[in-house]
């Protein structure tokens, strides 16, 4: 098996290292998280009762830093 080979089955498996994603792939995540927030903030209340949020929760999540997101989505 060769190196590249390998290095990318401890990757698949969960051990060794997580390749950094790109500078495009982090633009297009800064881009999704921050129309993802416009589209939470645009929801009425009603809504946010169905999804089990608070106005003051959405406007939480509206002030985080565009960066500020969860490390799954850091993984691509």
């Amino acid at each position: 098996m060769t190196t590249k080979s390998t290095a990318l089955l401890r990757v698949v498996i969960g051990r060794g290292i997580v390749p950094r994603p790109s500078w495009i792939e982090r633009l297009l995540t800064v881009f999704d998280v921050q129309r993802t927030r416009i589209d939470l903030a645009r929801l009425g209340d009603d809504q946010l009762r169905d999804i089990g949020l608070t106005r003051d929760q959405v406007e939480a999540e509206i002030a985080r830093p565009v960066w500020d997101v969860p490390t799954n989505w850091r993984r691509r």
